[in-house]
């Protein structure tokens, strides 16, 4: 692998035991990282540093059952006194600010410095936000707090447009509609999740929501949110003007890395990592949706934002911290529920050359996609047990790589 940036000589491997660790960022992949530190048998210093104000936490429902549910709260992947246990000293409303590799130090945003022998980089991503989309009073959701702001705009009869026809737009408007709202659902692309799972499946899911009561407008930028009075004003690229009392903004997720310019780490999209994790620096370590690794099966960079990888990533970059290095190299899987069925993806298909659909309802089928005559990803709806079947026949197909 030799990304832009990338050493152009081996580099040295420290393998001095570390007796100080700092796990940066407050998801899943920070969780586990610090927690696999423990279970692992490390006994020297774990310090975990989010810039939320609530120990680390499930975020996968932030888009799922805290609106589908308005009395659900955040759940806590740990509370605080297994922090205790584990002695894991656990710093909240605290954002890294900038890394200095020569002398191992962390500032923070609260002027303090931290030294570490080893530093784990699990900072996430952000939303995208379009300048000219951000109007004051713009919904993102990203954190408990969005989910929580959110949930008290939702009230039977008003209208909410949710700008962006992805995973999270997508669960956004089927909770709006099961609170009695009605959606707007606009996306740039010409069908909704068009440059994940092409237009063809983008169509189906698509009729899914228009059947549910959502009026879908695809291929239709928003190019301005302006507020007006209580509400707001949508403009869109074909003249239309749509008004609403909510606006949710869903265009895309960024890394968090702009505070890592000037560090010195090689940075394209992400963190760039090899396959165990480490960065272009010896000592420093990246997981989760920041980090961009190398994975040995697809022969490419990846970049997975979703909770069950960040999870895995993080408990091996905490395997790599201890010298255990273990190629990651984890088949990508997320679901989604929508309007009452199950979507379910597994693999990685950042481009294909053949789409196989089987089924014809929206609420029910399957599409598998290839490369080269290989099943690289599989999308199925509605179907459990066929996509079980479907998971381990592309973990037999990832298999015959190695």
């Amino acid at each position: 692998m030799t990304p832009a940036g990338w050493p152009s000589v081996p580099r040295a491997v420290d393998d001095t035991r570390p007796r100080e660790v700092i796990v940066v960022g407050g998801g899943t992949a920070a969780h586990r990282c610090a927690v696999e530190l423990r279970r692992d048998g490390f006994d020297g210093k774990v310090t975990l540093a989010s810039g939320e104000s609530q120990p680390p936490y499930d975020r996968t429902l932030v888009s799922k059952d805290m609106l589908a549910d308005h009395t659900a709260d955040a759940v806590a992947l740990s509370e605080r006194c297994e922090y205790e246990r584990w002695d894991i000293d656990l710093r909240l409303d605290l954002r890294a600010e900038c890394v200095d590799r020569d002398s191992r130090v962390v500032g923070l945003s609260d002027g303090s410095t931290e030294r570490y022998d080893r530093l784990a980089l699990c900072v996430g991503g952000r939303p995208v936000v379009p300048p000219e989309l951000d109007a004051p009073g713009v919904i993102v959701l990203r954190e408990a707090e969005h989910a929580a702001r959110l949930r008290k705009g939702m009230v039977a009869g008003r209208h909410l447009v949710v700008i962006g026809g992805g995973f999270i737009g997508g669960e956004v408007a089927t909770a709006a509609i099961r609170s009695g709202l009605r959606v707007t659902l606009v996306e740039a692309a010409a069908q909704m999740l068009e440059p994940i799972l092409g237009d063809l499946v983008g169509a189906r899911v698509a009729q899914l929501h228009r059947d549910n009561g959502v009026t879908v407008r695809t291929g239709t930028p928003a190019n301005a949110v302006s507020s007006k009075g209580d509400g707001f004003e949508v403009s869109l690229a074909d003249g239309a003007v749509v008004d609403a009392d909510i606006v949710v903004l869903g265009v895309g997720m960024a890394p968090n890395i702009d505070w890592l310019d000037g560090s010195g780490l090689c940075l394209d999209k992400g963190v760039v990592t090899d396959e165990y994790c480490q960065s272009s620096a010896d000592n420093i370590f990246a997981a989760g949706d920041c980090a961009r690794w190398w994975h040995p099966d697809y022969g490419e960079l990846c970049r997975v934002e979703h909770w069950d990888t960040a999870g895995r990533h993080g408990a091996a970059a905490a395997k790599a911290i201890l010298g255990n290095q273990q190629s990651f190299a984890p088949l990508p899987f997320f679901w989604s529920d929508q309007h009452g069925v199950r979507f379910q993806w597994a693999g990685h298909a950042p481009s294909w050359d053949d789409i196989r659909i089987e089924g014809d309802a929206p609420d029910c089928f399957v599409a598998r996609y290839f490369r080269s005559g290989r099943l690289a990803g599989v999308f199925v709806v509605g179907q459990p047990r066929v996509f079980a079947r479907a998971r381990r026949e592309l973990v037999e197909t990832a298999s015959t790589r190695r």
